[in-house]
Formats: structure tokens, C-alpha cells, sequence
């Protein structure tokens, strides 16, 4: 599951920049069609008797619901992107950003972690409501960490990438999102090297485990999911001016 979660972030980080607007269509198309998916595996764990299952008292099949209309909303946008993608002229995209647009690699970055955030994200609401002796549900661990390590990697890039390149003018308010947005995931990060018991093993990398400390279960369970998902809707409230920004 690890590899095709990764697969897929790079397949959108290659297809979502093409010069090419069929290329760039289909990298639409994919993350559509990933999003249906995972928004349709919310659906089936109400009809299953998997959030029936969940502990007493837990919201989370409640947040999952949430959140599988927010990626049917995302799915959507990507699916009302694609005609557009053939109404753009084919332009050269600077490898690094500029004042005036969006660098290859930043949107690159943009891409993968997005895709990689929403199926670390969705895959770790899962583990906390599946019984430990759901053999299922130490798959979705072990793909959860990795996919997490992944994130970790990816948003510091993310953070050295902005710190070193300009980034083209926005409002003060979406520089103030992203912030928040960098602070989160590596907030969410680190609590979660914190909770890991053994080294996190990212293909080859071995990510180190932090201190434990008390703090770390509940924010990484309860407080920073629920803000990251506050700051992804308000993500998605401005997504059609990031896709015409960062698929051109």
C-alpha cells in the first residue's frame, strides 16, 4: 500500500507540471479517480460495520465522513480543471519560482504532499478505530508511519524551498495559511516520531524516534488532525485559483 501511495504522489508531481495539457489532464484524471476511491472506502466502512465497531463515544467516523465529502468536493475540482487544461497555451515553467510564478519544483512539492497528506491523514483516522487485532490495521500502521515520514521529508523541502525562492505575491491571509499549514504538519510529524516505537523505515532511510512524552498521543490524535483539517477546507475553499496558479 506504501508503494502505491507513493506512486502515486509521483505520478502527480510529474503529470500535474507537464508541458503537455493531454499529460496534464491525465495526471488530473488520476487524482480524481484516487480521491473516488478513498472517498467511496469512507462510504463502504459505514455500510460494513466498521465505524459500528468503533470505540464508544468516538468521533472519528464522524470526521471521516467530513472529510470523504471534502475529497468528493477536491475530486470534483480536478474533474472541472480538465477541460481547461486544453484551453492553456503551453508555456515554459522555470525550475525555480520567481515573483511571478510557481517554480517546477514547487509544484512538484505541492502535488506529492498534497496527495501524500490526504492518504496519511485518512489512513491514520482509520488505525484509531480499527481493533488491534484487526489483522488489517497494522498494514494501515506500517503504511501510515511510512506515508508520515514521507510528509516529514517532503515539508521540510517544502519549507527550504520557500525560504530560499521567492514565492509570487498573495494576500497577507494565505501567507499567514501556509504558515500554519507547515507548522501543523510538522507538529503532527514530530508528535508522531515521539509516539513511534521502533525507526520509522522510509525505503533504506531510517527516520530516528523522539523522546516519548505525554503530550504527544493527544496531540497527534485529537488536536493537530482536526486543525490540519480546518486549514485543508479552508485550502479547498481557494483551490480553483491554486489549480489555475499551479497547473497553469
Amino acid at each position: 500500500m506504501t508503494s502505491l501511495y507513493l506512486g502515486l504522489a509521483l505520478v502527480l508531481a510529474l503529470t500535474l507540471n507537464n508541458r503537455w495539457a493531454a499529460v496534464r489532464a491525465a495526471g488530473a484524471l488520476t487524482a480524481a479517480v484516487a480521491l473516488g476511491f478513498m472517498a467511496w472506502s469512507i462510504v463502504l466502512a459505514n455500510m460494513d460495520g466498521t465505524f459500528a465497531a468503533a470505540p464508544a463515544g468516538s468521533r472519528t467516523p464522524l470526521w471521516l465522513n467530513i472529510q470523504a465529502a471534502l475529497i468528493t468536493a477536491g475530486a470534483a475540482l480536478l474533474l472541472w480543471s480538465i477541460p481547461k487544461q486544453f484551453k492553456r497555451e503551453a508555456a515554459d515553467v522555470p525550475l525555480r519560482g520567481t515573483p511571478l510564478a510557481y517554480g517546477a519544483i514547487t509544484r512538484a512539492l505541492h502535488w506529492a504532499g498534497a496527495a501524500l497528506i490526504i492518504g496519511t491523514f485518512t489512513i491514520g483516522q482509520f488505525v484509531s478505530i480499527l481493533a488491534p487485532d484487526n489483522p488489517i490495521r497494522a498494514e494501515f500502521l506500517t503504511t501510515h508511519l511510512a506515508l508520515g515520514g514521507a510528509v516529514f521529508v517532503l515539508t521540510l523541502a517544502r519549507m527550504f524551498e520557500r525560504l530560499v525562492k521567492p514565492a509570487p505575491p498573495n494576500k497577507a491571509e494565505v501567507h499567514i495559511a501556509h504558515f500554519l499549514l507547515y507548522t501543523v504538519l510538522t507538529a503532527i510529524c514530530v508528535t508522531g516520531l515521539a509516539m513511534a516505537k521502533a525507526p520509522i523505515d522510509l525505503y533504506g532511510l531510517k527516520l530516528p524516534n523522539l523522546p516519548a512524552t505525554p503530550i504527544a498521543a493527544p496531540l497527534h490524535q485529537r488536536g493537530l488532525p482536526v486543525i490540519l483539517g480546518l486549514l485543508f477546507a479552508l485550502h479547498l475553499g481557494g483551490a480553483v485559483k491554486a489549480i489555475r496558479r499551479m497547473a497553469r
